[in-house]
């Protein structure tokens, strides 16, 4: 499964992740990630929830941040559920255009893998192509 919550700053994208992240360690039978730039959530996200803080890394580009998510997957084959808040701020290159061929990479991990992404975007919805409008939330 892949969603995407998208919208602009102030939308409340956040509090639906911290909500999400918190549901899935009570229901899901894996390991959950939480991928965020700084460590502003730490105190509102369940300590179950592996944290991973972007700023640790210099992720130039969506293929490096596809490495760091492939990294993920191959130390832990018992993650069930990556989120990724404000995907913009972790890899601040990238734009909405771009987003596009990274979904279907996304779509790639899922299926060999079994895992579920959710991605927080700010964006406008009306800016998304085909391929991430498809799983807007």
């Amino acid at each position: 499964m892949i969603k995407v919550h998208i919208g602009l700053k102030g939308s409340g994208k956040t509090p639906k992740l911290i909500e999400a992240v918190n549901s899935a360690i009570r229901v899901e039978k894996g390991n959950v990630v939480c991928i965020t730039e700084g460590n502003r959530l730490m105190h509102d996200i369940n300590r179950n929830a592996r944290m991973i803080n972007t700023e640790s890394f210099d992720i130039k580009n969506l293929d490096m941040f596809e490495g760091l998510l492939c990294g993920i997957i191959a130390q832990d084959f018992d993650v069930t559920h990556i989120f990724v808040d404000s995907i913009f701020k972790s890899v601040p290159s990238a734009d909405i255009t771009q987003l596009e061929t990274f979904i279907t990479s996304l779509e790639k991990l899922e299926q060999k893998f079994d895992v579920s992404f959710t991605i927080m975007v700010s964006a406008e919805a009306k800016d998304a192509g085909p391929n991430l409008a498809k799983y807007i939330d």
